[in-house]
């Protein structure tokens, strides 16, 4: 036969129930796993962030000192009847890269060196020939060369001695073929 319970002993009592953040987490694991990962990830995140800062840098220098190279040839093939003498190309050109010096480090570019007097400008007429005296060859090219040592500090903000870089530019601008001719 069968049996019946009362109703009294059929029922369970209530248990009490930690409440748990996640499937798996108990009490005291809360962010652990979070702050190892920050600690180990951080150095390897301010490496990312320096050598970006070093390659934004280096980048801006290298543009402002190859436009300041490009600038000084068209001035050299614009500016002046004569390639030598007080008032010719070679020394307008020198003493408009020793004003650009101050410009250059408004951008936060600097050299080492001075760049005006380090500064080569040559001369190429139409039959490939260098002109260092007389006029300007009409219908040639004038090419500046600028060397600029950047210090470490620039590059990245950091003064390791392995970062000084020497920069090589060269600006060239064609000269007017008709520049010879009189208005008359």
């Amino acid at each position: 036969m069968l049996r019946l319970r009362p109703r009294l002993a059929c029922r369970r009592l209530p248990r009490l129930i930690a409440i748990r953040i996640g499937p798996n987490r108990r009490r005291g694991e809360d962010g652990s796993g979070t702050a190892v990962g920050v600690a180990v990830m951080f150095p390897m995140l301010m490496l990312v962030i320096v050598l970006i800062q070093m390659l934004s840098d280096s980048t801006r220098s290298e543009q402002v000192l190859q436009a300041t190279a490009n600038r000084a040839a068209r001035v050299a093939a614009l500016c002046c009847y004569r390639v030598d003498g007080a008032d010719g190309a070679v020394e307008v050109v020198r003493a408009g890269l020793a004003s650009v010096t101050d410009a250059a480090a408004g951008n936060r570019v600097y050299c080492n060196n001075d760049m005006a007097g380090d500064a080569s400008i040559v001369f190429i007429d139409v039959d490939g020939d260098a002109v260092t005296t007389g006029p300007v060859p009409p219908g040639g090219r004038a090419y500046v060369f600028l060397t600029c040592r950047v210090p470490p500090q620039v590059v990245g903000g950091f003064g390791i001695a392995s970062l000084d870089a020497e920069r090589l530019l060269v600006g060239s601008a064609t000269i007017d073929p008709f520049r010879s001719r009189s208005g008359t």
